[in-house]
């Protein structure tokens, strides 16, 4: 006769086993965290990743790492994009990095900024996504050695969450997005050699589709010969803010913007956007692209295109902005779009020259200088984009304006951080002015910088499309297709805060990772 105890006792077990192992895929497939993509498991299938910026190669990391074999496939002669030239920081909340500096914040506030930045637009889910990941972000890169322990406060956020990196012992700067590149650059060229493959000179033409499903590209090589290329497809070749082609993406979406200088560099042409017009992907947001505040302007080349990004860093550091009377006009840690805005209203043309960029001075002492790092700084003296003029009548010579003007400015500064009572809202004074300070200056114009609309993306990195041939206005996944960085839309909406582009990159690039190394047809 059964044993009844013995029976119900497994009965229950199973029951329990039953709700956990569901739970368990209920979590995994609409909350999935980055801790647990970091278990490596054995899966043999093939990841192809178009881009070699910082969303790329993170995916590229994730998904070796989940026995994936990856081809990287770039269209420059190296690898790098948008992300080697980012000088802010990236953004973490709750990190061991801001605990250590005794700062105290948390993800809802992370999410919050976020969302109030993008004034609605941006998608929750994802962003809840990218913030809920961000200090998980922070320990992956710390964890290849790059020592992000320096934080500070970007305009737009409510509490110091920017990490950056401090210079090395003998007092070098240490560029943050150029190092984080080319850290796991060579960690995918030596650890992973094995696993990770890179084309470079090589441009996307088109995806393979088999019925619904991407089965690989078609892309260049140097030589101009085409070739294919099969596996799941993860897209990362970032934006469309220097597209001055005959179908430029500027001219369809933001005519108004077109003519302004950029900081991207010249690959960014949007290329991946345009190449797969005919498959239907989901687009978003294509008319939101970011007019950063703070592009340096060269006094011996003022109108040149490419401008130095003045990064974001040296406002949270301390620096104030003036107007060509030498008076403040605008909160300095406010939004981007707003800081632009007051900038094209209450600023004039550089040299009072209309055929030049409008400028605002921005101001800087030695505090400010050696709180941002005086050998970063010393970088933008050497080419002449940071001026030394002194003290304050020298200051005032400099701007043509009489010096107690520029005293009254400081004076009224100085009261504000004292009562908190700023007439532009300012509310973190990270630096008080003194008319008796050491003066340094730069001119600065806005650029553009960076788009927050692309490719429209799940919450697994999936790209979205209507379904082909029916009504249904419900978008789907388009099987074998992912996507992440600045080529895909709807986690910044209408405006980006500072920090979040090198986050978005670590954050989705190991999303797209982690389930393109999991896509199974």
């Amino acid at each position: 006769m059964p044993n009844i105890s013995a029976i119900r006792v497994a009965y229950f077990v199973a029951i329990i086993a039953t709700c956990v192992i569901v739970f368990a895929v209920i979590k995994f497939s609409l909350f999935p965290q980055i801790s647990t993509m970091s278990e490596t498991r054995d899966v043999d299938s093939q990841v192809i990743i178009v881009g070699g910026g910082l969303a790329g190669i993170s995916a590229a990391i994730e998904a070796s790492r989940h026995g994936a074999k990856v081809i990287i496939v770039e269209k420059e002669k190296s690898l790098g994009g948008n992300s080697a030239k980012a000088t802010s920081g990236i953004n973490g909340a709750e990190s061991k990095p801001q605990r250590e500096n005794g700062i105290n914040d948390s993800v809802d506030k992370f999410i919050k900024d976020t969302l109030s930045s993008g004034d609605g637009l941006s998608n929750p889910t994802l962003v809840n996504i990218l913030a809920t990941n961000s200090a998980e972000a922070i320990d992956f890169l710390r964890s290849f050695g790059v020592n992000l322990v320096d934080v500070v406060q970007l305009g737009g956020h409510s509490i110091p969450r920017t990490h950056r990196i401090p210079p090395t012992a003998d007092g070098k700067p240490v560029p943050v997005g150029f190092t984080i590149v080319s850290t796991l650059r060579k960690y995918t060229e030596n650890d992973l050699k094995e696993s990770i493959r890179v084309l470079v000179n090589s441009a996307f033409k088109s995806l393979i589709f088999e019925g619904v499903r991407v089965v690989g590209i078609r892309y260049e090589a140097q030589d101009k010969t085409e070739h294919e290329l099969r596996g799941t497809v993860i897209l990362t070749a970032g934006g469309y803010a220097n597209d001055h082609s005959s179908n430029s993406l500027l001219d369809s979406y933001v005519p108004n913007l077109a003519k302004l200088p950029t900081t991207n560099g010249p690959w960014a042409t949007g290329d991946i956007i345009k190449a797969t017009v005919p498959n239907g992907l989901s687009l978003i947001h294509m008319d939101r692209v970011q007019v950063h505040p703070t592009g340096f302007v060269e006094p011996s080349n003022p109108n040149h295109h490419t401008k130095f990004l003045a990064p974001e860093a040296l406002r949270g550091c301390g620096a104030i902005m003036l107007n060509a009377e030498g008076r403040r006009f605008v909160d300095e840690l406010g939004r981007r779009d707003h800081v632009t805005e007051a900038i094209f209203t209450h600023c004039k043309h550089f040299q009072g020259d209309d055929k030049m960029p409008v400028v605002s001075v921005m101001l800087l002492n030695e505090e400010v200088i050696n709180r941002f790092g005086a050998p970063s700084a010393g970088f933008y003296k050497m080419k002449g984009i940071i001026q030394d003029v002194g003290k304050l009548n020298d200051l005032a010579n400099h701007l043509k304006v009489d010096a107690s003007i520029v005293k009254g400015t400081l004076d009224l500064y100085k009261k504000a951080a004292e009562t908190g009572k700023d007439e532009f809202g300012k509310v973190t004074f990270p630096v008080v002015f003194s008319p008796e300070d050491h003066f340094y200056l730069a001119y600065i114009t806005p650029a553009l910088h960076y788009c927050m609309g692309g490719l429209k993306i799940s919450e697994k990195g999936e790209v979205l499309r209507h379904p082909v041939g029916e009504a249904e206005e419900v978008e789907r996944p388009v099987p074998g297709l992912y996507a992440a960085g600045e080529v895909t839309g709807g986690v910044h909406g209408n405006n980006r805060l500072g920090g979040n582009s090198l986050l978005e990159c670590v954050v989705f690039g190991r999303v797209a990772g982690f389930h393109a190394s999991h896509y199974r047809s």
